[in-house]
């Protein structure tokens, strides 16, 4: 029989793990945490807490001006891109679920400069388009659809280069995302939490779990994953692995729309794909 720990509270999903420990002393519950003890080869005690915003997309504070003021030019034109593609996506969200959408953080506009600069722009089209949807899920700085706002970035950064480029239909009309593409996201979030919890997870598999379980039904089979990393050897190697899934995600989404020729072109510049956005608007 498989032995479960929830990553996110079953009862309320804006609490999620944050400690595990086997000596309930350490830990203790308050207005924004919950504590739930498991007994699998051993007993232990998962501290869930929720840090998020709450409210909904509207109740978001929209003055971001001083952020984009730090910015260099270059930066501050990808992030106001990027806000843009946010604000179209929650829009047709809200539309066909015909509610605002809730939201656990607020906006952390000041992670989208060191995203970029992380990009190695002297790279095959798509090699740099998986760089760019990777480091801008990784640093996770939008309250809701990262994934779906990365993924569109990314496809601008194509479109700079292959005039007319478009992709495959990722959603269906329920607004779900297809079965192929779903694939792709489910692995990202799953790295995505073993890369922030590489210790607590190490800690939970030696005490008897075998799969965390996170919402939507999505489970981290911690056999699968390599628990025995440091915290910052983890950023770095899960870090490249997500990077690695995301550019076979581009490959196949590129091959199957009829432009396989993208995984071998040579990319743009920064400065190239920045004018390419200024000329687009």
């Amino acid at each position: 029989m498989t032995a479960y720990v929830y990553y996110h509270y079953p009862d309320d999903p804006q609490y999620s793990l944050a400690y595990v420990t086997q000596d309930q002393d350490e830990i203790t519950a308050g207005q924004n945490a919950i504590i739930e003890r498991y007994e699998l080869d051993e007993e232990f005690f998962v501290l869930y807490t929720n840090q998020g915003a709450s409210g909904t997309v509207e109740n978001l504070d929209d003055d971001f001006e001083d952020a984009l003021d730090e910015m260099s030019p270059q930066n501050r034109t990808i992030a106001i891109r990027l806000l843009q593609i946010f604000e179209e996506i929650i829009e047709e969200k809200e539309i066909e679920e015909d509610a605002k959408l809730e939201i656990y953080k607020q906006i952390e506009l000041e992670r989208i400069p060191d995203a970029i600069d992380r990009i190695n722009w002297d790279c095959a089209a798509v090699d740099v388009a998986g760089q760019l949807m990777s480091t801008l899920i990784l640093k996770h700085a939008l309250p809701n659809a990262n994934h779906r706002t990365s993924i569109s970035m990314a496809k601008w950064y194509l479109e700079s280069i292959e005039t007319g480029f478009s992709f495959p239909e990722f959603a269906t009309e329920e607004y779900d995302w297809k079965r192929w593409v779903n694939e792709y996201i489910i692995e990202s979030k799953r790295i995505l939490t073993v890369r922030r919890n590489t210790t607590a997870f190490s800690l939970l598999a030696e005490w008897g779990c075998d799969v965390v379980k996170r919402k939507n039904d999505i489970e981290i089979n911690l056999a699968e994953y390599n628990l025995d990393l440091s915290q910052s050897d983890a950023y770095e190697y899960y870090g490249d692995k997500h990077t690695d899934l995301c550019t076979e995600f581009l490959i196949e989404s590129v091959t199957r729309a009829g432009h396989d020729e993208l995984i071998s072109t040579d990319g743009i510049s920064k400065m190239e794909f920045v004018t390419y956005l200024e000329e687009s608007e």
